[in-house]
């Protein structure tokens, strides 16, 4: 029997590990005052959108007025706050969206636009979308129908600020800002087994040695991209931290001081007040049902 060779042609594509995490989705009615703490995303992409009233979100050094059926958009690593000025009732749905592609991230990052008002033409995309996602949550649908709607909702951001269909790489500088980034976090990430002497004198000189860059070229990469210092993006992360074991756990102020670098209670108690103008303790009984917006910083190291 004669054995023919059979003609073959293919063309491989790399393997890709597709997954969003979605992080702190929720609804809620609040009368006037202050919305939550000045914080920061490591990670992920906020969207938030009003259905009643109206709020006020402080973006960096933006102050926007948010009125119902207006959608905001806050890309990671960016400050933020949000407060109830004008209305006596606010109605908001918000979610957090980790692994959203780094174009996007990084098209985003530019634009520097976070309100989309009604009757604007992404907002006219999108808001339909946020409201059919509220509604499959509030229904308890599958996780399939929920991560369908989450791409859907990417899919109109990325047509939004992505004309064309690019690969999907990073910028170099982004890359490395978010290099330096990660190391940050890493670093507090393993601060328990670290001594708070051996931390303030030269990390952001080990990092640098690290990645391979001068400590110079460090500290300006990570200011152009992010507009912060690398030392104040450490002292921002580090109080997200005590802020999220505070509320996230039963863990006494001692071990919550050391497990973040301090050498003493004190001085983390006095560190603290600074931050947030409160004591760590009247922290955690203010604010203990209202942890929905701070990011655990093992979820950015995943």
């Amino acid at each position: 029997m004669r054995v023919t060779e059979m003609k073959y042609r293919s063309q491989s594509y790399p393997n890709r590990r597709l997954e969003l995490y979605l992080h702190g989705m929720h609804s809620a009615t609040v009368g006037k005052g202050q919305l939550c703490e000045r914080h920061l995303h490591h990670r992920m992409l906020e969207l938030n959108l009003v259905l009643k009233g109206s709020q006020t979100a402080i973006i960096d050094s933006k102050k926007l007025e948010q009125c119902a059926g207006e959608v905001v958009i806050i890309p990671p690593m960016r400050l933020h706050e949000f407060i109830v000025e004008h209305s006596e009732e606010t109605k908001y749905f918000v979610i957090h969206i980790q692994n959203v592609g780094h174009q996007l991230l990084h098209h985003l990052y530019k634009s520097e636009v976070y309100l989309y008002p009604n009757g604007s033409s992404l907002h006219n995309k999108i808001q339909p979308v946020l409201h059919r996602l509220l509604a499959l949550l509030q229904n308890d649908c599958s996780d399939n129908r929920i991560i369908h709607t989450c791409s859907e909702l990417l899919i109109q951001l990325e047509d939004e600020f992505i004309p064309e269909v690019i690969e999907d790489t990073k910028p170099e500088v982004h890359h490395l800002a978010e290099q330096i980034a990660r190391e940050i976090e890493q670093l507090l990430f393993a601060m328990e087994q670290t001594e708070e002497g051996n931390l303030h004198s030269n990390w952001l000189e080990t990092i640098s040695q690290r990645l391979g860059i001068s400590r110079r070229h460090c500290h300006r990469i990570f200011q152009q991209t992010y507009n912060m210092s690398p030392r104040q993006y450490f002292s921002i992360v580090r109080q997200q931290e005590a802020m999220h074991m505070l509320l996230g756990s039963s863990e006494t102020l001692e071990k919550i001081a050391y497990r973040i670098g301090f050498e003493n209670v004190q001085s983390f108690i006095r560190q603290f007040t600074k931050w947030t103008g409160i004591t760590p303790g009247v922290f955690r009984k203010r604010e203990v049902n209202n942890r929905n917006y701070l990011t655990p910083i093992e979820l950015s190291n995943d």
